[in-house]
């Protein structure tokens, strides 16, 4: 597992991960190169700037290529849903299967072009938002599937 170190914090004993995932690795990619190719003018602007540029380019190389994927990570054990976010300062969210009554996947055409991936929305009673949102992962369909058939074994 990639997060056990997170999952050991908040896992009940009777408790064991089914699935685990985070943000897309080619979404990530995509918007380290995006962004890169974006700030690239900085380098021909003066010498000044070239400072800007390396700072600009460790700051994106950072956020995509460690911080998100660290600070995002979801799973689905046995018996609820887990949102984990943050890095230093941390945050998690739980849902229980029985709350859930609605799961939507979609994928839509620019991030299924381009990333290939898609948005997962976790809906509990009691509100007409969804509560979880989670953007920009793979195969949100395929989650959903997961996400049903763990469901439906509670």
């Amino acid at each position: 597992m990639k997060y056990e170190k997170v999952w050991k914090k908040v896992l009940n004993p009777d408790e064991k991960v089914e699935y685990e995932f985070s943000i897309s690795e080619r979404y990530r990619k995509f918007m380290m190169v995006f962004l890169i190719i974006i700030i690239i003018p900085l380098l021909f602007l003066d010498s000044s700037t070239r400072i800007v540029f390396v700072f600009a380019v460790l700051a994106v190389l950072f956020y995509f290529g460690f911080y998100v994927k660290i600070a995002n990570a979801y799973a689905f054990t046995n018996k609820r849903v887990l949102i984990y976010q943050g890095w230093i300062a941390t945050g998690i969210v739980s849902i229980d299967y029985a709350k859930i009554t609605d799961i939507t996947a979609e994928e839509p055409f620019f991030e299924i072009i381009v990333t290939k991936s898609g948005t997962l929305s976790i809906n509990t009673a009691g509100s007409p938002q969804p509560e979880v949102v989670l953007k920009h992962i793979d195969a949100p369909y395929e989650i959903k599937k997961k996400l049903d058939l763990l469901k439906d074994k509670t």
